[in-house]
């Protein structure tokens, strides 16, 4: 009998699948009270809008998460800036599953050294002293490709700025999160979980504006408009 039942309540069951992972689909405003399975990533800041506050509320970390991020950065604040103010910049860098061709003819572009440096020096233009803050699936790659020598500083206001850079390595992904929630601003990549980690840290965010690649298959299934914050800044 309970099988029955089960099946009964399946097969009544409306599924519903979203445009794309990266769009906002209005059907999912008003939901029927039947059985409803969604299948989406739901990769948009318009789905909860709405709620952002309350949302940056109940999203907190554990204590001793934020404790072991809190320590790591402590011990990476350069000696000679102990009591001088400064921002931190994360930068998120996500190469696995993206460096290969196939992504890329999709739609992915891939993150180029010129992208990091015209990001950095965005900041680096009107911040005074920055700590560059580097998570990564790949922290080889970009200890070799995100270096601080590759910042230039603004010839139009003549501003000099202070800069450092430090490489997370080795913290779970709870951990990194946290780093993140823990900086001022942020320069993502691509994937969700630098979406979050930008939308964590709340300030200032840069974003590759090439994607996706107009006239791709991606820009199908990800439009900007609503995937990105619309303050968040393509560049």
């Amino acid at each position: 009998m309970y099988v029955s039942l089960f099946q009964s309540a399946v097969s009544r069951r409306l599924i519903l699948q979203a445009s794309g992972n990266g769009i906002y689909d209005k059907r999912f405003e008003h939901l029927s009270a039947r059985n409803v399975s969604i299948a989406s990533v739901f990769a948009s800041y318009k789905y909860f809008q709405h709620v952002e506050e309350e949302l940056r509320t109940d999203l907190t970390f554990r204590p001793y998460i934020l404790k072991e991020a809190r320590r790591w950065l402590a011990e990476r604040i350069p000696k000679k800036w102990n009591g001088k103010k400064f921002a931190r910049v994360l930068i998120h860098v996500r190469r696995i599953g993206y460096e290969n061709s196939l992504h890329e003819r999709d739609g992915w572009p891939r993150p180029t050294r010129q992208y990091f440096n015209r990001s950095m020096t965005y900041f680096t233009n009107f911040l005074d002293r920055v700590q560059f803050v580097v998570l990564s699936d790949d922290p080889t790659w970009c200890m070799n490709h995100i270096t601080a020598d590759d910042v230039v500083y603004s010839n139009s206001s003549r501003h000099f700025s202070i800069v450092d850079i430090v490489y997370s390595s080795g913290h779970t992904p709870i951990v990194d999160m946290a780093i993140a929630s823990l900086c001022d601003h942020a320069i993502m990549t691509v994937g969700t979980y630098g979406w979050w980690a930008a939308w964590f840290a709340n300030g200032i965010t840069i974003t590759q504006r090439n994607l996706p690649r107009q006239g791709s298959a991606l820009s199908i299934r990800l439009h900007r408009s609503d995937h990105y914050k619309p303050q968040w800044i393509g560049l």
